[in-house]
């Protein structure tokens, strides 16, 4: 008994030596830009080490350079022999797989448990636009709808608002409900100027009206703003309405300040917001606030230059 005691405290440095110049080796490859070396790192250790947790993580990058690269039957191979469970973005990762061949029951199975078992919440919000994707390639629309209407009564949609609207206004377009429809396209045009889904949108409108889909006054949806009501109330008026842009959402505070600090490297004021969804606290993080249309449109490509995707909000402070 005590000689294999004495043996483990021996064997406990190697492991760990062990341990450590695997880490190594993931880190070096995790951190080079050369995809030459670092695939050729990963796949070493994905080969020789198929059950320790980076060799496992080497097969999940391994996996992503596969979608990149869109040979997305190998992407599937190395993610199904990922069997550790912190690796929980294995599902999110075969759900885009299986979308882009086609596998769409598979795609929304993989998305759903995603969806249930993360805290990622830009990815959750993506595996939603999957799920309805894949109902829309089945032609299911009413299915695809309440997925998207699910999303969007959720505390999960918050960088993909424009999208949420245009692909609400696919589904109503395609279960031929134009008015719907025209809606969906006009307050993506209307709440996102700028963006360039707000372009095709416009197309969309023109498109049902030109084919006399429904009898509707082009002139009006072509404007980015309604005409308000004539309330002396500010909600009404608009008067003292700031204008900011929204680069992200989380459910800490930390993170969130983290993220307005580069805001902050970057060039711009930012503010961060309480918010509460669905009885959950969120901190939304927005840059601004920004006087004019000008310089709002200069900060949002800014912003993206920089790796921020943003979307309008307006708000009291």
């Amino acid at each position: 008994m005590k000689l294999k005691l004495i043996l483990l405290i021996l064997l406990i440095p190697i492991i760990l030596s062990a341990e450590t110049e695997l880490e190594t080796k993931y880190l070096k490859a995790k951190n080079s830009t050369n995809k030459s070396e670092y695939k050729t790192i990963f796949e070493e250790l994905a080969s020789k080490h198929k059950d320790n947790r980076f060799g496992q993580l080497s097969m999940e990058e391994l996996a992503k350079i596969h979608i990149l690269d869109r040979d997305y039957d190998k992407a599937i191979s190395y993610l199904k022999k990922i069997h550790l469970k912190e690796i929980e973005d294995k599902q999110y990762w075969l759900a885009r797989a299986y979308l882009k061949i086609g596998k769409y029951q598979e795609a929304i199975v993989s998305a759903q448990i995603y969806i249930a078992s993360s805290e990622n919440v830009e990815n959750i919000e993506t595996s939603y636009f999957i799920i309805a994707e894949a109902y829309l390639q089945q032609k299911k629309f009413q299915k695809a709808l309440s997925t998207l209407e699910s999303l969007r009564t959720s505390s999960y949609i918050n960088n993909q608002i424009p999208l949420l609207h245009f692909k609400r206004g696919n589904c109503y377009e395609l279960m031929e409900k134009y008015e719907d429809a025209i809606l969906c396209y006009r307050k993506l045009k209307m709440d996102f100027p700028y963006h360039q889904l707000s372009y095709l949108a416009e197309n969309y409108i023109y498109n049902l009206k030109n084919n006399k889909a429904i009898n509707i006054d082009l002139s009006k949806l072509n404007s980015h703003r309604m005409e308000e009501p004539k309330v002396e109330t500010k909600a009404a008026t608009g008067e003292d309405l700031k204008i900011y842009l929204q680069v992200g959402a989380f459910s800490s505070k930390e993170n969130a300040e983290k993220l307005g600090k580069k805001v902050k490297k970057i060039g711009y004021n930012y503010k961060v917001f309480p918010k509460i969804k669905n009885s959950k606290q969120l901190y939304i993080v927005a840059a601004g606030c920004f006087e004019n249309d000008k310089k709002l449109k200069k900060a949002m490509q800014k912003l993206e230059k920089n790796g921020l995707k943003s979307f309008l909000i307006k708000r009291y402070d």
